[in-house]
């Protein structure tokens, strides 16, 4: 992938890295652990990571990997889903959704903190918008 330049989907992160693991991916894997009939997604994306942090320090896997990894367990092993409909289900791009949403949340929630502060809300600078026709 890196040949193409494509990045790894769930992998990599700016600040987080081998030795300061992202703490919500660890409470979710240890979660499913518990809860989860199945995880077998989860250990692929665990084999993926470890992989790509033999590349690079930051290639660890970040909280949409572990989500992802994780909804894609829950629809298999809940039993309810044929591997067709899930196949189905990720190509039309229902999680993208959830991803969404969650970035949907943290901005109102920057939105709120600013006013709590008493800061204008921030506003990026024009010239640094691209805009296409």
């Amino acid at each position: 992938m890196k040949k193409k330049g494509i990045r790894v989907p769930g992998i990599g992160h700016r600040i987080k890295s081998r030795d300061n693991r992202d703490k919500r991916v660890q409470l979710l894997q240890k979660y499913a652990h518990t809860h989860f009939p199945s995880v077998k997604y989860m250990e692929y994306a665990v084999q993926v990571e470890t992989y790509t942090l033999s590349k690079a320090n930051n290639l660890v896997m970040n909280v949409d990997g572990a989500i992802g990894s994780l909804f894609l367990d829950l629809l298999s092993g809940s039993g309810m889903f044929s591997k067709q409909e899930i196949d189905e289900i990720v190509e039309i791009g229902y999680l993208n959704g959830l991803f969404v949403l969650a970035r949907s949340i943290g901005l109102i929630g920057h939105t709120f903190d600013q006013k709590r502060l008493k800061q204008p809300l921030y506003r990026h600078p024009w010239e640094d918008v691209l805009y296409t026709k």
